[in-house]
């Protein structure tokens, strides 16, 4: 009875805490064609394009989720990260970010091209669900499904966007076997 009650009280405190509005990851994606070289070759000497698909506030949006980047995520070759609004890079490779997405919003077509002109893809209420991904054209090597409720202009949330570019541009893909001899061994 004592360990029941422990157990009740252990997860009464936790729904209590993600319900009050703590930053969480909830899941990520590794496109098996994703390799660190992709990583690389996004850093290599020009700054990474961030794409933010947002109804309202997009630029400023753009802007914090760069900063947050610049200060807190991955450094890749000394990785810079830009507004996709403010720069001319012709890299194939960018971070897309969308906000305030529908609870059943699909973190992997995040990066094709027809998904900012869908209206399905935009919550009509505040969701506080964000979707974020590694793209390369129109495919998702990575891409990840979070809850943030942070405001954009804070520190906390600097640190969740440094986070969750550090989870989407990886050393390592944890789906491949990069040390095999034959392609069949990868995977």
């Amino acid at each position: 009875m004592k360990k029941t009650l422990s157990y009740v009280a252990i997860s009464l405190l936790l729904t209590g805490c993600a319900a009050s509005g703590y930053d969480s990851l909830r899941s990520t994606y590794y496109s098996l064609a994703y390799t660190k070289g992709d990583a690389l070759l996004a850093a290599n000497g020009q700054a990474i394009k961030v794409n933010v698909v947002s109804k309202d506030g997009k630029e400023a949006l753009e802007k914090n989720v760069s900063t947050g980047l610049n200060k807190y995520g991955p450094k890749w070759l000394d990785a810079k990260y830009a507004p996709a609004s403010t720069i001319q890079n012709k890299s194939p490779y960018q971070m897309k970010w969308a906000f305030n997405v529908p609870e059943s919003g699909n973190a992997i077509s995040i990066c094709g091209e027809d998904y900012d002109s869908n209206p399905e893809n935009f919550a009509i209420k505040n969701t506080s669900v964000v979707l974020a991904a590694f793209c390369v054209d129109n495919r998702t090597l990575t891409s990840l499904r979070a809850r943030v409720y942070s405001a954009p202009d804070t520190e906390e949330f600097s640190k969740t966007i440094g986070l969750i570019g550090r989870k989407l541009l990886t050393t390592t893909n944890p789906e491949r076997f990069d040390d095999c001899t034959n392609f069949d061994d990868c995977t």
